[in-house]
């Protein structure tokens, strides 16, 4: 039977209901969000219906949402159940209110800290081990590593670098003069990560955020999350990690004084 297709919308017809071009939805296609009503079998070309231009602008509202081709593909395979979607969402909205907090800190414009428990999610990162104690060692060493990756072909993620530290003088109430290993890590994409790289699996953190100078006040805050696990009687389960999120690498123009890092220590959950 042949298909009437005065009663459907060629491409640029649908394209332009939903405000996309033609290409979009060409790539919806291939990457299998949508299929045509019609495909003309002799021409090739493409017609839609009324429920391909509220699937593309679902489509469109999902993505907007930050949510990407498998977990909008997964969403129409299981028959609109948005379980998934929402995990998703929730996740990225935890990481959203996070660095909403570091610019609060960071706008006040003076030394400041916070102290909260947060979930923190896997990162995949590729690691070095080597050995100091002071800022300047490790952030020499960071920088060095992160040039490495770089030359490597490694390709980066967003997320900060970091120094997995292994201490816990700060939980006796004191910092100790001697140097201790530490892990530096390099965050990198997990669908391209190379065979070396390392998984560290999502955990709960008691987290402090620094905004400041490096100088004795990071003691403090060290001092600080030492005093907040006895307090709220957590028990650790890793190593702290330090994130650089505002750092000397991320721009020469920044000032010292807005540098902000997060100190992040896996505890048992409660």
């Amino acid at each position: 039977m042949e298909t009437d297709t005065k009663k459907l919308f060629q491409i640029t017809e649908a394209a332009h209901a939903c405000g996309v071009s033609r290409s979009t939805l060409m790539r919806m296609e291939e990457k299998g969000l949508l299929t045509p009503a019609y495909v003309a079998l002799e021409s090739g070309r493409r017609y839609y219906d009324n429920h391909n231009v509220a699937r593309v602008l679902q489509i469109e509202k999902f993505k907007s949402m930050g949510l990407g081709t498998k977990e909008i593909a997964d969403y129409f395979v299981r028959g609109g159940e948005v379980s998934g979607l929402l995990t998703v969402l929730e996740e990225r909205l935890q990481v959203l209110s996070r660095s909403v907090e570091e610019l609060r800190l960071r706008a006040g414009e003076c030394t400041g800290m916070s102290v909260q428990l947060i979930p923190v999610h896997a990162v995949t990162c590729c690691m070095k081990k080597c050995m100091g104690h002071t800022i300047a060692e490790k952030y020499a060493a960071m920088y060095e590593f992160y040039s490495e990756c770089i030359r490597k072909g490694y390709v980066l993620s967003d997320e900060p670098i970091f120094a997995i530290q292994e201490r816990n003088d700060y939980l006796e109430g004191y910092i100790g003069e001697k140097p201790y290993p530490y892990w530096v890590c390099v965050p990198v994409r997990q669908e391209q990560a190379p065979a070396d790289a390392v998984v560290l699996p999502a955990c709960r953190a008691l987290s402090l955020l620094y905004y400041g100078d490096y100088d004795d006040r990071l003691d403090k805050s060290w001092l600080t999350l030492g005093r907040e696990v006895k307090e709220r009687g957590l028990t650790p389960i890793g190593l702290p990690r330090v994130l650089g999120i505002v750092a000397p690498y991320t721009g020469r123009e920044i000032e010292t004084r807005r540098y902000c890092s997060r100190i992040v220590l896996p505890v048992s959950a409660l």
